[in-house]
């Protein structure tokens, strides 16, 4: 898995902002990302359009690496692939402990 660091969405990141030919990216200082490669990891999160008040890590290694309001109220969030998958495998392996300690269906 790769070496993932804790996320704070209160804490500073990039946020996105609507231009004239779609989503703009910015740091925290405010200032539009130049840099192509960040601009590609950013766009490879697919954050919804729908999205509000977007915070995107400035760290590709943060387990958490976007959060915005849905068209609902709800803050969402959009996690690393590493954090995911080791969650994921942790829920699986919990409910086959949990199925072993049920009795026999029979």
């Amino acid at each position: 898995m790769t070496r993932l660091r804790r996320s704070d969405p209160s804490g500073p990141g990039y946020s996105r902002r609507t231009g004239a030919k779609g989503p703009v990216y910015a740091d925290a200082a405010g200032n539009p990302i130049a840099d192509g490669r960040e601009l590609e990891r950013i766009r490879s999160l697919v954050i919804p359009p729908a999205w509000v008040d977007v915070w995107i890590s400035p760290d590709a290694r943060g387990h958490i690496q976007a959060v915005g309001m849905d068209q609902a109220g709800r803050r969402q969030y959009l996690y690393h692939e590493s954090w995911r998958l080791h969650q994921d495998r942790l829920k699986f392996e919990r409910a086959a402990q949990l199925a072993e300690t049920l009795p026999a269906a029979g």
